[in-house]
């Protein structure tokens, strides 16, 4: 009988002591000096509890050696769709949903991200239960659906259709009781799609401040950036491919917009249209964790070549336009005048993979000029401010971290390398994670029957 409570003591205490530790021999950014501290830290109840320098020792049952790797606050990928994971031609999809997103996310070292377009039942429920006190998985933060008008971008089905500032006002008053985390329009009058127009978006935007909502507005062009700052937009979300005004810069600085480029959209396209082995060997596709996460035929669908006729001169005439060269000049002038810059993959699309697109956001962002503290500074705290969350290696918040190689903040593309994953204190076995991330036959019939999401 002795034996058997000792076994129930034993069960019900593992959890708190998994998540009891000190690890010492750490680097700890200081975003605000731009130089790692060496600091030894007390873990409790999966939360930070002591963070003190290195010279003072701090003794415990269970003592980890840091090995002077980087600890990381959690990052968080500000723009993705819990979907999965698409093929160049979208004849193959790897659909994996909010599960297997939130599983991908975690294995990559992400511990959490932005959806800004799903079914808003499903997400917001998910999102409820707050699953990461439960199983090893990231957390989600939700638009819930897309603001659009009829026939407009993202009218998919799981979106919410607006033609009128009265209709603006109205529906997002009505999505407001589920909570959403951000409200996403869309306002994009670069493409052949309709769009709303000024007043639905002024009419939203005001709402969104009244009831206390970020919003963050999709835009097409460099006049969609102008007039949504103007109007008062939290953040805005995609980088045009043609040269900036002037002007902008400022505007977004002054009136305090924050800007999620989501370069990887298109920068990855450029790398892999008939790539030279030296593109491809910077693509996606060299990145070890890519042939974890996604499916191998899916894989087998890039680069772009010539047989890929309709993306193949899309990307052409990208590259004519002089996309690259725009966009590099854009998000120069954007960091240099001060504009809040977030990390946010637009993970569902083309080559922008569930967890590394996040790695390859920020690795394009350093490889168009902005410092790695800058970008990992937009990809933690500036992140945590933009959507109210207590994170942070600080006294008494959370206890999520990755550890990385120092060199991360020479070079981000060893971000992909992550060492060590802790959610709430604990340590994540990562492997576990792809049953649902690059999920087999049996997890795919559950979410084909509903089973799952």
């Amino acid at each position: 009988m002795k034996k058997l409570w000792l076994l129930v003591a034993l069960v019900i205490t593992a959890p708190t002591l998994a998540n009891d530790f000190v690890i010492n021999n750490v680097l700890l950014p200081n975003f605000q000096t731009r130089e790692l501290t060496p600091v030894n830290i007390e873990i409790a109840d999966g939360k930070f509890k002591q963070i003190v320098d290195s010279s003072v020792p701090l003794s415990h049952s269970d003592v980890r050696d840091g090995k002077g790797q980087v600890i990381m606050p959690a990052l968080i990928d500000m723009h993705s769709h819990s979907m999965g994971n698409s093929s160049l031609d979208r004849s193959d999809y790897q659909y994996i949903g909010i599960r297997g997103t939130a599983n991908a996310m975690l294995y990559a070292g992400v511990h959490g991200w932005l959806d800004l377009y799903s079914n808003e039942n499903d997400i917001f429920e998910y999102r409820d239960q707050q699953f990461p006190q439960e199983r090893d998985e990231a957390y989600v933060f939700a638009a819930g659906p897309c603001f659009t008008v009829p026939t407009g971008h993202c009218d998919f089905g799981e979106t919410r259709l607006i033609s009128t500032p009265e209709e603006a006002v109205s529906e997002l008053r009505d999505l407001s009781a589920a909570k959403p985390n951000v409200a996403k329009i869309v306002f994009d009058n670069a493409g052949s799609k309709p769009t709303v127009d000024k007043a639905t978006l002024e009419a939203f935007l005001n709402e969104a401040k009244r009831l206390n909502i970020k919003s963050v507005v999709h835009v097409g062009s460099w006049n969609d950036i102008r007039t949504a700052t103007e109007l008062g937009a939290d953040a805005v979300t995609h980088l045009p491919w043609h040269a900036m005004p002037d002007d902008i810069p400022e505007l977004m600085a002054a009136q305090g917009t924050a800007f999620i480029p989501t370069v990887s959209v298109i920068n990855e396209l450029l790398h892999l249209h008939e790539p030279s082995a030296a593109e491809r060997s910077a693509s996606v596709l060299a990145v070890p964790i890519t042939n974890a996460l996604v499916d191998e035929e899916l894989l087998g669908d890039y680069p772009i070549i010539a047989e890929n006729e309709r993306y193949f001169d899309w990307v052409a005439g990208l590259k004519t336009d002089g996309a690259f060269e725009n966009r590099n000049d854009a998000i120069k002038r954007l960091d240099v005048a001060g504009v809040n810059i977030l990390v946010g993959s637009d993970g569902g699309n083309f080559a922008v993979f569930q967890g590394v697109g996040f790695h390859r956001e920020m690795y394009f962002l350093q490889q168009m000029g902005i410092s790695s503290w800058d970008i990992l500074l937009g990809s933690t705290y500036r992140a945590y401010d933009f959507l109210g969350v207590d994170w942070g290696i600080q006294e008494g918040r959370p206890a999520h971290f990755t550890l990385h190689d120092q060199r991360i903040l020479e070079d981000l593309s060893l971000s992909t390398e992550v060492k060590d994953v802790y959610l709430n204190g604990k340590r994540i076995q990562r492997e576990s994670l792809l049953d649902y991330a690059n999920p087999g036959l049996f997890q795919y019939m559950k979410l084909f029957f509903g089973f799952d999401v």
